[in-house]
């Protein structure tokens, strides 16, 4: 992924500032070395914020992923960053590798103009701007 090197500059791409336990959840999938489950997100956070609940951590995920910071990886029900949040583009794609569930976030001009056109052309509005590809990543895949 190509992110900043810290997580403080990577906070500053967001824009707005976050409250404190939107940050702590960024910054569990920041630390995170694959994508994460909402349950894990919980375990993890239950370890500062002994009374997290279920629902708080939905919530925030929903706005995190309403604004194009975290992806919701609907395959296999797992949240990660996004590596370009600036951005918010349309289309991005998602590769998911099956085995590993590493993920490799493509942005794809020509992919984001052909989902653009084939939904205009059906008078179709789009609500998922996220594609995803189910494979094997390239170490997976030497196996």
């Amino acid at each position: 992924m190509n992110y900043p090197n810290s997580f403080a500059q990577f906070c500053k791409t967001l824009g707005p500032k976050f409250t404190s336990l939107r940050k702590e959840i960024l910054y569990i999938l920041w630390c995170a070395t694959k994508p994460l489950k909402a349950y894990e997100i919980l375990d993890a956070l239950l370890k500062t914020r002994t009374n997290s609940k279920p629902p708080t951590v939905y919530r925030t995920l929903e706005f995190l992923v309403g604004r194009g910071i975290v992806h919701k990886i609907e395959s296999i029900q797992s949240y990660t960053l996004c590596c370009e949040p600036d951005k918010h583009l349309l289309s991005e794609v998602l590769m998911v590798c099956s085995r590993c569930h590493q993920v490799i976030e493509v942005h794809d001009k020509m992919m984001q103009a052909l989902v653009k056109a084939i939904a205009d052309n059906n008078d179709f509005q789009l609500e998922q701007h996220t594609i995803e590809l189910k494979g094997s990543c390239q170490q997976c895949a030497a196996f």
